[in-house]
């Protein structure tokens, strides 16, 4: 995962987000996240927040991948809003923003793992098809797949893959980033700390 000044490399990116607003204080108010890096984001709101206040952000991020609930600093104040950089963000919660603020391939951030295992892609269609094929490249942030079926960019999908124990199965949500004749590129997108956790254990016990 990249380090702090790795992340200064990406350009701040426009967005259209919604987010709740929590000062210390216990004031509360909406706003948008306007544009967004991973070193910290623009919002626009009406809520009155003083430079170096701390805040808590809740925002809902597109394509139905959840929420992202962020402790920020307020570094610059607005005439209808404030620029923020993140006190608090994991690596786990910089996969989730990476595919939405960032240019190129986001794969190169994590340590990738050559291995071929069975994967099953649930797409969510209404007939509830599910795609067979296998892992090229695997990581914390995504992996190179080949796949029996087609995908589309922008896909909202589930990979399923063998987990670290015997029996157990590791279920990612992702987003599909490439997608081409025989096979895809997919970013996970909204982990659960748990699957998180268990990814990078069996990529380590792997690599």
């Amino acid at each position: 995962m990249a380090s702090g000044r790795d992340r200064r490399r990406y350009p701040r990116m426009r967005t259209a987000w919604p987010v709740i607003i929590e000062s210390a204080d216990g004031r509360v108010g909406v706003g948008q996240v306007v544009d967004a890096s991973l070193t910290g984001l623009r919002v626009s709101t009406d809520l009155d927040v003083k430079l170096d206040t701390p805040l808590t952000l809740r925002v809902t991020l597109p394509k139905d991948t959840g929420r992202l609930e962020v402790l920020v600093k307020v570094v610059r104040e607005e005439p209808h809003g404030f620029g923020a950089s993140f006190l608090t963000m994991t690596d786990g919660e910089a996969e989730r923003v990476a595919p939405f603020v960032t240019h190129g391939d986001i794969r190169r951030w994590a340590r990738r793992v050559a291995v071929s295992l069975p994967i099953r892609v649930g797409t969510g269609t209404e007939q509830g098809d599910v795609i067979h094929g296998r892992t090229v490249e695997l990581s914390t942030s995504g992996c190179r797949l080949t796949s029996a079926g087609q995908l589309s960019v922008s896909d909202v999908v589930v990979v399923e893959l063998p987990g670290p124990e015997v029996g157990s199965t590791l279920r990612l949500p992702a987003l599909v980033w490439e997608a081409y004749t025989g096979g895809a590129v997919v970013v996970f997108a909204n982990l659960a700390r748990e699957e998180y956790l268990k990814l990078r254990d069996f990529l380590d016990h792997l690599g």
